[in-house]
């Protein structure tokens, strides 16, 4: 399925999806210099920290694969819907996510703030602290009232 989205968002999309350490070298057509990234684990700012994020994610993990599946967006600032999977420990791991995005004057990215649930990791590489945060999720979750 091919994906439509406005064309501030094309480049962006298109880095992410078949995302590979070999578009790594590329980073500088997509992020501007100063750029800010925060997702659920990092917070940094410029280029070289945003590398190094990257560079670590195919590092530690193996068969990475991203996926951008819906993409909404102007010239200021737009939103991207994607999958990512990857192995780890030997088993595979899927992540959905979003990346709210927001563009220099000159078209980059100038701010990434992503979205998704780092919680997972728990849950499966940490038994005791997974059924912890599986007790709290049964308690935060909503219950339905009984109709009259």
């Amino acid at each position: 399925m091919a994906l439509h989205c406005p064309d501030s968002m094309t480049a962006v999309a298109g880095f992410f999806n078949g995302l590979s350490r070999g578009k790594l070298d590329n980073l500088g057509d997509i992020y501007s210099p100063a750029v800010d990234f925060q997702d659920p684990i990092h917070q940094v700012r410029g280029m070289a920290a945003l590398r190094g994020i990257y560079e670590d994610l195919f590092g530690k993990k193996c068969r990475v694969s991203m996926t951008v599946t819906d993409a909404h967006g102007d010239e200021r600032t737009g939103f991207l819907l994607w999958t990512l999977r990857y192995e780890f420990r030997g088993k595979e791991h899927v992540i959905t996510g979003t990346s709210h995005l927001k563009f220099a004057q000159d078209g980059r990215v100038a701010v990434q703030h992503d979205h998704w649930d780092a919680s997972f990791a728990m849950d499966d590489e940490f038994p005791f602290i997974g059924w912890v945060l599986r007790g709290i999720r049964r308690l935060m979750k909503a219950k339905p009232k009984p109709s009259m």
